[in-house]
């Protein structure tokens, strides 16, 4: 089955193996010629010219121990989607032909957990450009909820994205959507709140002083074509560790207040709820433009 916005919803994708050339650095001044490969500017920001970024596509479905399907492909200039790549502490770019050349079906970058993705548009031009950032710089910390980011690191972040615009000499760019960790793991951050607002402790995954319900898990960002451009769409998957109330008082807690779910949890699957890839289904799915 492809990816669709109606898949989206229900089934968990991953992305991995897929292979794309690595980048060279060279310093400006780089005159890219058409179809030229990846170039690193600054040591930071890789632009991806089009066929560099061309792949031929794969999903491969769930398999016991993985509840998400994997998106996989291979450059391929002939291909049926897009890929951009990430690098740590870097930032990555592709402009995406508008409308999609015959046969593209598709746009996918890395996995997203704690990374940014930009659209830009071209004027003058139809086309549009899309950015992976990452930094590990101001990182929230063990015990942060899913969906807090350092004010810091989205700083970084933005300051990547803004000097990559000027990496495309003679294009005048607007940022027109993007997409950070507050957005896509909002329901997460959201669910770790409210299981510990219901008395939920840490599993033990995190013993430090403070630590609670946790989640585990990512954000995919796929594109598709639409009307002569591109819709972007997050997906974010995963689940949570924590444990459930068990001593008397929680249980009479439950007892008073009818809380039989909590009860039958606690009979059935144990004290400790454990996240693993086996059981993460897709916990949002929202468009970003």
């Amino acid at each position: 089955m492809p990816v669709t916005t109606h898949s989206l919803a229900t089934m968990p994708y991953k992305v991995g193996g897929i292979a794309v050339p690595g980048s060279q650095n060279n310093p400006p001044p780089v005159v890219v010629p058409p179809y030229a490969g990846p170039v690193k500017y600054r040591g930071v920001h890789t632009i991806y010219p089009t066929l560099s970024g061309r792949i031929t596509h794969n999903l491969t479905p769930p398999i016991v121990g993985d509840a998400r399907s994997t998106i996989g492909g291979n450059q391929d200039n002939n291909g049926d989607a897009y890929f951009l790549k990430y690098f740590d502490d870097e930032i990555t770019s592709i402009r995406l032909p508008c409308p999609a050349p015959g046969g593209v079906l598709l746009f996918v970058t890395d996995n997203m957990s704690g990374c940014k993705f930009y659209v830009d548009t071209i004027n003058g031009s139809p086309d549009l450009i899309v950015y992976h950032a990452n930094t590990h710089q101001h990182t929230a910390g063990p015990i942060a909820d899913a969906d807090f980011q350092q004010p810091a690191a989205a700083i970084v972040l933005d300051g990547l994205h803004a000097a990559a615009q000027g990496d495309y000499a003679g294009l005048v760019l607007n940022n027109v959507a993007q997409c950070a960790m507050p957005t896509y793991f909002q329901n997460a951050g959201q669910a770790e709140r409210r299981k510990r607002q219901q008395g939920r402790l840490s599993s033990g995954h995190n013993p430090l002083p403070g630590a609670g319900p946790k989640f585990m898990g990512g954000c995919t960002i796929v594109g598709f074509p639409h009307a002569g451009t591109w819709q972007f769409w997050y997906q974010t998957w995963g689940d949570l560790n924590y444990l459930r109330p068990s001593g008397t008082k929680a249980v009479a807690k439950s007892l008073f207040t009818f809380h039989w779910h909590h009860l039958h949890k606690l009979r059935v699957d144990g004290k400790k709820h454990v996240a693993s890839y086996a059981t993460m289904e897709v916990i949002d799915c929202r468009q970003i433009y």
